[in-house]
């Protein structure tokens, strides 16, 4: 059984604005984000996570760029 993801309609207005920041970005809001809707604290605890990541000085750039793309790779994420 798979959890649906929220609409933009039935999510909270916090989570709204984030739909709005990640549909400019992206061109649409990814599925994660809108499962992770459904518990809004959570969803700004990782979100304020990967942003942590993405700017931290403690590697170098380019590392970080291959490491995600492994990731991505061994997944099997299609962009």
């Amino acid at each position: 059984m798979r959890i649906r993801g929220l609409e933009k309609n039935e999510a909270s207005w916090s989570m709204r604005a984030l739909y709005f920041l990640l549909r400019r970005q992206f061109g649409k809001v990814l599925t994660p984000i809108t499962v992770w809707a459904r518990r809004p604290a959570i969803t700004v605890a990782m979100t304020s996570m990967m942003a942590a990541v993405e700017y931290s000085k403690a590697l170098d750039p380019i590392v970080k760029n291959l490491v995600s793309i492994r990731a991505a790779q061994m997944v099997g994420c299609p962009f």
